[in-house]
């Protein structure tokens, strides 16, 4: 780890990547994962463990475990036994969930002294309880702001949920019975939506214009993208779509008399405003 962060810190250097006090500032990536699978239930896992690299040279720069439990203090204690001198694993008695969040928190507070670098972009999915605790703790004081890049991964799949969970509904939320096959296309078409966005991200990331202004164009290609994926290109901008095909039909109106139009947006609006994020492409 030590020899990971003199190469983030030598590549820091070299794209003069540093702060008004001459501290060097790089970029990371963080996750964690647990000793059981949750499938969005059952929160108990006893240990986990979380992870900081370094982005640019794909290195540990930080790591750590959680523990709920240690087998060796159990063991003793079923067997009414004392313990011999040990290190006792267990180093934990907060909740399953937030053991990430104090993992990484732990490995900001630590990343001067390690590696004399402030990490000040974090790469990572949509858990927003890492960044409440970093915004709470302030590892580097009241005055550095960390900035959070929500991975490119996590909102896309987590747009092709919404879209499939959308098109299993049998009545929109307005309570209008939504008809099959408008349900069957929206699923079909899940994948498309999300190459529309995909595309928009790789062009508009490359153009030679201000940070704000890709922005704000590939705000406009999002928004649009429901049009173009459903066969209304009057608004779609000329580099990935070149008009109506052949024989298509403009489905737009359908799906908004149905009610299903207005879930649609719902989904597509929460991908819209993290474009933010999402002009990084990370």
């Amino acid at each position: 780890m030590e020899m990971a962060g003199k190469g983030e810190a030598r590549l820091a250097v070299e794209e003069n990547n540093v702060n008004e006090n001459g501290i060097l500032l790089i970029t990371v990536v963080a996750d964690s994962t647990w000793s059981k699978m949750y499938y969005k239930s059952n929160y108990n896992a006893l240990s986990g463990v979380a992870t900081i690299i370094g982005y640019r040279t794909k290195k540990i720069l930080f790591m750590d475990i959680r523990n709920k439990f240690c087998a060796v203090c159990q063991k003793a204690e079923s067997n009414e036994k004392e313990v011999s001198v040990q290190k006792c694993f267990k180093n934990w008695e907060g909740t399953s969930t937030s053991m990430e969040a104090d993992i990484i928190v732990e490995g900001f507070r630590q990343s001067m002294s390690m590696h004399n670098v402030i990490f000040n972009k974090l790469i990572g999915d949509g858990d927003s309880c890492v960044m409440k605790k970093l915004s709470l703790e302030k590892p580097y004081g009241p005055d550095i702001f960390i900035k959070k890049i929500e991975c490119v991964n996590h909102i896309l799949r987590n747009y092709c949920n919404r879209i499939v969970d959308i098109s299993t509904r049998r009545k929109s939320t307005s309570g209008i019975v939504v008809p099959g096959i408008l349900r069957k296309i929206l699923k079909d078409r899940r994948l498309k939506l999300r190459c529309a966005v995909t595309k928009a991200m790789a062009f508009r990331k490359e153009m030679n214009l201000s940070h704000n202004e890709k922005v704000a164009l590939l705000k406009h290609d999002i928004l649009n993208s429901l049009y173009h994926v459903f066969g209304y290109h009057d608004d779609c901008a000329s580099y990935f779509c070149k008009g109506p095909k052949e024989n298509e039909v403009d489905l737009v109106p359908q799906m908004q008399t149905s009610g299903l139009w207005a879930n649609i947006l719902g989904a597509r609006n929460i991908v819209a405003h993290l474009v933010s994020s999402l002009i990084y492409n990370q």
